[in-house]
């Protein structure tokens, strides 16, 4: 059986990541190559460290020209306010601060 995210190693983790992007690559589909990127960041946001990300404004990976601002983390979760008034939650490795 394989083991939840929250309980892989570091080296398990970026195994885990490796493959993802392995996969994004070769995915023959959109949907598979999202599929996949999302396997890829939320691995990665195990390996971080949530109290790196204080509540403020952030970019999003994928959304270049849309503010998030940052409410607070819930696990490897930011959730907050997309634009003017659009709740929303990203893993922390999607955010990169402004």
């Amino acid at each position: 059986m394989k083991k939840l995210y929250s309980q892989m190693s570091r080296e398990e983790l970026e195994a885990e990541m490796l493959d993802s992007l392995k996969a994004m690559e070769q995915a023959e589909f959109p949907s598979q190559k999202e599929q996949f990127e999302r396997k890829y960041y939320t691995a990665k946001a195990y390996t971080l460290n949530p109290a790196d990300y204080p509540p403020g404004a952030y970019k999003v990976e994928g959304y270049s020209d849309v503010i998030f601002q940052l409410r607070y983390i819930n696990g490897i979760m930011g959730w907050g306010v997309m634009g003017e008034d659009l709740e929303a939650s990203f893993p922390l490795s999607m955010l990169s601060r402004v």
